[in-house]
């Protein structure tokens, strides 16, 4: 079934990267996707996504995973997915950490990442109409109860008053095209980050499609790098 939303809600699709524990072989972890109101959600993501997976698989129902399509996608692909992250307006963000980041043992990665993103969906919340918050993760059996956790408090109010927030777990068999967006952005930010802790310069080509052609309100980059108290 489709995740359907009244227009008026800010929706949220928020995938992972990496592993929440920092554990060997993984140096980073993040959380992030894309925001729209949900009266564009069809127009500027969905629809649009679906015509990619068209060009690029032969059916707007077969899925891309970011993880295996940068492994085989030929060069027309790549420039098919590069084009959609420049030429739809919808928020892109992101928030990640690594084992680089100074932050006290008792500060979990995922919560000071938390602080990060929910500061994030509340700025984008003021510059928009919406009436309401509806924050979707990507289903995961290892990271679940630690996302309920870091977000179990998310609250926002505007002028005073609460706007309604509600967080949701969304599987990956859905096949939502918006949460498929919120993986290729996701990925985009860990291929980044793990290219600056090898010591390279410069944007990874997916990372400036994603980040670097959208005014500056729609994108939001954060690497934590320190973490003091209870957040970054």
């Amino acid at each position: 079934m489709e995740l359907v939303l009244p227009d008026r809600c800010l929706a949220v699709f928020v995938d992972d990267t990496g592993h929440e524990a920092l554990v060997a072989g993984h140096p980073v972890y993040g959380l992030g996707g894309c925001s729209i109101m949900a009266a564009d959600l069809d127009r500027l993501i969905r629809a649009p996504w679906r015509d990619v997976r068209s060009k690029v698989t032969g059916s707007p129902d077969i899925p891309l995973h970011a993880s295996s399509f940068g492994q085989k996608a030929s060069a027309a692909d790549i420039q098919i997915v590069a084009d959609f992250f420049r030429r739809h307006p919808f928020g892109r963000l992101g928030a990640i950490i690594s084992t680089k980041t100074r932050r006290p043992a008792a500060v979990e990665p995922i919560h000071a990442i938390a602080g990060v993103l929910k500061n994030r969906i509340a700025d984008i919340a003021k510059w928009t109409a919406c009436k309401e918050v509806k924050v979707i993760f990507e289903s995961s059996n290892r990271a679940d109860r630690l996302i309920e956790d870091a977000f179990g408090d998310f609250s926002l109010r505007e002028d005073g008053q609460p706007v309604p927030v509600e967080c949701y777990f969304m599987p990956k068999s859905a096949e939502d095209p918006a949460l498929e967006v919120a993986d290729f952005v996701m990925h985009a930010v860990g291929r980044q980050a793990r290219r600056k802790i090898e010591g390279r310069t410069g944007f990874a080509p997916d990372f400036q499609a994603v980040f670097h052609f959208m005014e500056r309100k729609l994108t939001s980059f954060v690497e934590i790098t320190g973490v003091e108290g209870n957040g970054p």
